[in-house]
């Protein structure tokens, strides 16, 4: 992690932003002590992910009768996805939701989830993260950057959204497109022939409706929750890439609680996550998409083909990159399908 530094995370948090915070506890054990931990992530707090963050928060609250207690801390008020990542990795957050994507900016053998078309639909995507490929990549993330996977989360299938009509790959070229700042992402638009513009997701509604960006590319219930068909004339159902987004927290923040509270954490994670969470997006994504649909001018059915011929070179050129751990991931994945 030699790229990282603290200098954009110093004047961020407040002092009591993260760590426990000591204090007599009146829950049955003279020696209990309160435990606060922050959880940050990027999106308002009408979205699903915010909704699970708060499930998780009252599992935590109830399994440790109080001791523990999540502040959660939505919409970018400290960090973005990929800010706070890093924090994580630096200590000076305890939670947050990110991805896999985000963390392949220091190990890119992790961008592997986000290739275009990798994935065929939900329960592909859940056998592979929930399987030997998802144990794996825990382990990994762990070793290598001090991140614990509390458990890996789906927000959905994404689709692209603006003020251009997108009915095929060609539709791309020289859009001002916005991704994330992920470079798999970056590499998707470029492909495309898009020019990539990546700025942060509290940024896209005013991007789009002052002209920063002609489209966007996210998952559909984004869209409809961020009221974004406000600014946007179309919408395009190519499911091109499947958004993992997951809660992670702080290794050391974890291996600093008792083992009893780390026992909670993760049972609250794998309830809230694994198996609320994942069945609610399936859920959210079919409506939200049939809502976008009735607000701008949709296609549902585009030329699936034509974007996959684009984005052959983006796996390739992955898999060259990154070796043998690149490649175990792709084939993993297809063997998976």
């Amino acid at each position: 992690m030699t790229t990282l530094t603290r200098r954009r995370f110093g004047r961020t948090l407040s002092a009591t932003a993260a760590g426990a915070v000591a204090a007599p506890m009146l829950n049955g054990s003279a020696n209990a002590q309160a435990i606060k931990l922050v959880f940050s992530h990027h999106v308002a707090t009408a979205a699903l992910i915010h909704r699970t963050a708060e499930d998780f928060a009252k599992y935590i609250a109830e399994g440790t009768k109080g001791q523990v207690t999540v502040d959660i801390k939505p919409a970018s008020q400290l960090f973005n996805l990929r800010t706070a990542a890093e924090a994580l990795t630096l200590g000076t957050l305890d939670m947050c939701w990110s991805d896999l994507g985000t963390l392949g900016n220091w190990q890119p053998q992790f961008g592997f989830v986000s290739m275009p078309f990798i994935f065929s639909d939900f329960d592909h995507v859940k056998r592979v993260l929930y399987g030997k490929t998802g144990e794996l990549v825990a382990a990994e993330t762990k070793a290598t950057l001090g991140i614990e996977v509390l458990s890996l989360g789906a927000s959905g299938f994404r689709v692209f959204c603006g003020n251009k009509e997108i009915k095929n790959a060609a539709d791309c070229r020289g859009i001002k497109l916005r991704v994330p700042e992920i470079p798999t992402w970056i590499e998707m638009a470029r492909a495309l022939g898009a020019n990539p513009t990546p700025i942060p997701a509290a940024e896209i509604y005013t991007a789009l409706q002052t002209g920063v960006v002609d489209a966007i590319e996210v998952p559909a219930d984004f869209i409809t929750t961020q009221k974004v068909f406000e600014v946007s004339k179309h919408a395009t159902r190519t499911h091109h890439i499947f958004t993992e987004v997951s809660m992670f927290a702080s290794a050391r923040k974890m291996a600093g609680l008792s083992a009893e509270n780390q026992k909670v954490i993760r049972e609250a994670a794998r309830r809230a996550v694994a198996e609320e969470m994942w069945a609610q997006n399936l859920k959210e994504q079919t409506a939200a998409w049939a809502e976008l649909a009735s607000k701008v001018k949709a296609i549902p059915d585009p030329d699936v083909p034509s974007f996959r011929e684009k984005m052959a070179p983006v796996i390739s050129n992955f898999v060259t990159k990154n070796g043998a751990k690149g490649k175990a991931f792709v084939d993993a994945v297809a063997a998976a399908g």
